[in-house]
């Protein structure tokens, strides 16, 4: 049943990484409790951002500006992430994303000329490894090049997710008696496994669009990190 377009997708995503930072920037106060399980949702927003990012790289009228913008907010979040002494920038690994994609699409555009295919197949591996070095790292690139690939695909597409989603619950089953705590208390990523839900619920719309609803996400993630990272520190 797809019910949700993607402006509802993006809040979900919103409320989702809100949430996770709560717990990591207030839930480490020591005269705060938050619950953990605001972190196990929270690993479901990056994975519905990267997914509506590979929807958008696809719709967008310019892959161009679509990219320059994330770099350029990425910039911005440069400048927070220094004065705030955080090391948050998901525009970064989402910009490299579209840069990856468009290096891919020029390769597929050119593989008849073997000169340029290989230059852009090049470049491609590039913009790839540079995506490893940002806070999405190998889980940015893997989500992109599966969404991406795999995106006509929908059963296809969720096999492999849930799959490279749940192998760091492996790494997990040498801690013995220890194995629950650590894959629900010292590291659960794997959780993000529960975003193929809200994204095969994706009915290929946009939803509500206006210039507010362009620009929503790209104002709404610096200044709820500079409001959560300040309250934290009361």
């Amino acid at each position: 049943m797809r019910k949700l377009d993607s402006f509802t997708l993006k809040i979900i995503a919103m409320i989702f990484m809100l949430m996770d930072h709560i717990l990591t920037y207030i839930g480490t106060n020591g005269g705060v409790s938050i619950p953990i399980w605001f972190g196990y949702f929270g690993k479901i927003a990056a994975p519905i951002f990267f997914f509506l990012i590979v929807e958008g790289f696809f719709h967008t009228r310019s892959k161009n500006k679509y990219m320059i913008r994330l770099f350029a907010f990425s910039g911005v979040m440069l400048v927070v992430d220094y004065i705030l002494g955080i090391h948050n920038n998901i525009f970064l690994s989402l910009g490299l994303s579209v840069a990856l994609l468009t290096c891919i699409d020029k390769a597929k555009e050119t593989r008849r000329n073997n000169e340029n295919y290989i230059i852009w197949v090049m470049v491609s591996v590039i913009a790839l490894v540079l995506e490893l070095f940002t806070e999405a790292s190998l889980y940015g690139v893997a989500m992109t090049l599966i969404f991406y690939f795999l995106r006509e695909k929908k059963g296809v597409m969720a096999l492999v997710y849930i799959i490279s989603s749940i192998l760091p619950v492996f790494s997990g089953l040498g801690n013995g008696e220890l194995f629950l705590e650590s894959i629900l208390v010292w590291d659960y990523q794997w959780m993000m496994v529960f975003a193929i839900i809200p994204i095969l619920m994706y009915n290929g719309k946009l939803g509500i669009s206006n210039k507010l609803t362009k620009w929503i996400f790209y104002c709404f993630y610096p200044i709820h990190l500079i409001a959560v990272v300040l309250i934290g520190r009361i």
